[in-house]
């Protein structure tokens, strides 16, 4: 006899109900999460790859930041002047902006000030005002709000908003920058303006240039020493129109002509934090408190008016007795008002029905198919006939129904006699 051949114990299968060995739970669980783990990493990669090409050089989407540099950006013109010598500084504050004039000197700095949210207050305005002109800086404001151009300086206004228009504005003043620009475009760039809006502002001062067809403001304007000026037109600075027209010579005289320029956008750093949270008499409108006194006296008069008693109140014993007619008359105009033409219909029906039973002897609860045939061989009338008259429910109009009426009583009063 020859034995069986000797099964080692690696040839032979183990059952492990914990799934396999570690490896082939590691594979499983790959099969099984695989895409959501290629799907997380992909997006990972995209997000990542997306900041790093966003922030390569300091860009920014921001409208005129001189690092933006798509159509509404302004890095052309900080690019520009950076070849020609000029040191082009960014500032997103108010303090900041202070302390550059201040590091960089007397007579040596040119502050370009955009805000396009309208943060500033006028207090911030004089403020950023006089420290420029301590330290004889120039100031060249885009689209500033009518507030604060009157505390840039006292002579300059702001004469409200022009319509955008293809034909240019030419300069018509004594403005040396102005002259040598000849004409700029008058069309604003969609995003930039005050508000986010493309409307242009138009401003008169001591040297007003730019001025529209039949406007007597322009969208340029300066004080006598040429120190502020305010252009209305803030699309003039940002890539897209720089090289149109004249917009490139007037914006490079009016920011190239010191060594340094400092890049002043307006942020929620300006916004100045309460001291204390505001309370609700603060947050009511001054109007609020007089207009409730008003609807409440008028509140007043008025119940009193409408809830004034006509004479005493009359004391009547109960049950109070009212005559047939009167009860009637008062259900047949509600029937009337309610517009109810079917519901009296059928109650002049079962009326006439229970009195033509009553003539013709066969009880009240009679059937009304009975009352027709008896009413029929009464009057010689066809069943036909008094059955529509009796049973059959016909809308009817107001007309139709006091015809119907009369029929009802003409019928009954024949049933009556015979």
């Amino acid at each position: 006899m020859s034995s069986a051949p000797v099964r080692s114990e690696a040839d032979v299968h183990v059952f492990r109900a914990d799934g396999g060995t570690r490896a082939e739970r590691a594979g499983f669980w790959w099969r099984r999460s695989k895409f959501w783990l290629l799907a997380g990493a992909a997006l990972v990669a995209v997000t990542v790859a997306g900041l790093v090409v966003g922030n390569i050089g300091g860009r920014s989407g921001e409208p005129l930041s001189m690092t933006n540099p798509a159509p509404e950006g302004g890095q052309a013109v900080a690019t520009v002047l950076r070849e020609r010598g000029v040191e082009v500084t960014s500032s997103d504050s108010l303090e900041a902006t202070l302390h550059a004039l201040a590091a960089n000197g007397r007579g040596a700095s040119t502050v370009l000030v955009y805000d396009p949210l309208a943060l500033l207050q006028p207090g911030q305005a004089s403020r950023l005002a006089g420290s420029a002109a301590e330290a004889g800086a120039k100031l060249v404001a885009l689209a500033p709000g009518p507030l604060a151009t009157k505390h840039l300086n006292p002579e300059l206004s702001s004469a409200g908003t022009a319509s955008n228009t293809d034909m240019p504005a030419s300069a018509d003043c004594a403005s040396p920058a102005a002259q040598a620009a000849g004409t700029i475009d008058a069309t604003g760039v969609d995003g930039l303006g005050v508000g986010a809006s493309p409307s242009l502002q138009v401003y008169r001062g001591a040297v007003t240039c730019f001025a529209p067809a039949g406007s007597t403001a322009g969208f340029m304007a300066a004080n006598s020493t040429g120190d502020v000026t305010v252009l209305g037109n803030p699309g003039i600075v940002s890539n897209e129109r720089l090289a149109s027209r004249g917009n490139a010579a007037l914006t490079f005289r009016l920011l190239g002509s010191r060594p340094h320029l400092v890049w002043y956008t307006a942020s929620l750093k300006d916004v100045t934090a309460a001291s204390h949270p505001p309370t609700l008499a603060e947050l009511t409108p001054a109007w609020i408190f007089p207009a409730s006194g008003w609807l409440l006296l008028a509140a007043v008069i008025g119940m009193l008016w409408r809830g004034r008693r006509h004479g005493p109140l009359v004391t009547e014993p109960l049950p109070v007795i009212v005559k047939a007619s009167e009860t009637v008359t008062g259900r047949a105009r509600l029937y009337q008002d309610a517009n109810a033409q079917d519901t009296a219909v059928h109650i002049l029906q079962h009326a006439t029905l229970t009195r033509l039973a009553q003539h013709l002897r066969l009880g009240t609860q009679a059937d009304p198919a009975a009352v027709v045939e008896a009413a029929a061989a009464r009057t010689g009338r066809t069943r036909r006939d008094l059955e529509a008259l009796l049973v059959t429910d016909v809308p009817l109009n107001d007309k139709q129904m006091l015809t119907m009426a009369a029929e009802l009583a003409a019928l009954e009063e024949e049933v009556a006699q015979r």
